[in-house]
């Protein structure tokens, strides 16, 4: 009888180890899957951020935020970094009006069209201080001189979808996206074009930034 109730202990001992590291698997792969959504969502908004800061005319700052928190803090500390980045990150054109990797640009100092590069990093961190996700790429915009003051042209991320990562890049210079001006006499009478058409030669696409869990 002691024999067998010291056994039963011992499974007893032996499946509640068990459990114990199944728990501890299971919330540290929650954890990750936090992390990697929440790299996710912070590269996202500072796409937002860049994109605000051409609006605003201010240098972007970076962003520091706390993702996800428990009883014991803050468990995920998430960094986004936003810095301008050199014109080789520019995604190559696709649909180009005449020559391949070539936009036609609207300078007419009524829109004052150019192009504006950044480069976003986001890193979540665990509370120790390690690395649990990470998500960078480039992401390039259309600037105007009046509102909205900056779209998204394209980019190099698996993050934005159908824009990036080989995707539709810069179209500027496809008809339906081009901005045509024409000046309209207050007088009435027909109104006469003011295009200044300024070409833009665009470099290939560089490999995406990687990106790791």
């Amino acid at each position: 009888m002691l024999l067998r109730t010291m056994f039963l202990l011992a499974m007893l001992v032996v499946l509640a180890e068990t459990i114990v590291h199944g728990a501890a698997s299971l919330a540290q792969a929650a954890l990750r899957q936090r992390a990697l959504d929440s790299a996710r969502t912070a590269f996202v908004s500072g796409v937002r951020a860049a994109q605000a800061s051409i609006a605003q005319g201010v240098a972007p700052a970076p962003i520091a935020t706390c993702a996800f928190a428990d009883a014991n803090g803050c468990e995920l500390n998430v960094a986004t970094t936003i810095a301008a980045a050199t014109p080789a990150a520019t995604p190559e054109s696709t649909s180009c009006p005449a020559t391949p990797c070539t936009v036609s640009l609207q300078n007419n100092s009524a829109v004052d069209e150019a192009r504006s590069s950044f480069a976003i990093s986001s890193v979540v961190r665990s509370a120790s201080g390690a690395t649990l996700a990470m998500r960078s790429g480039i992401v390039v915009f259309r600037t105007f001189a009046t509102p909205p003051y900056a779209v998204i042209a394209g980019g190099v991320d698996a993050t934005l979808g159908a824009l990036l990562e080989g995707g539709a890049a810069d179209d500027a210079g496809a008809p339906n996206t081009l901005i045509t001006v024409e000046n309209q006499p207050s007088g009435g009478g027909v109104a006469t074009t003011a295009n200044v058409w300024q070409p833009l030669v665009e470099n290939p696409v560089p490999a995406s930034p990687a990106w790791e869990p």
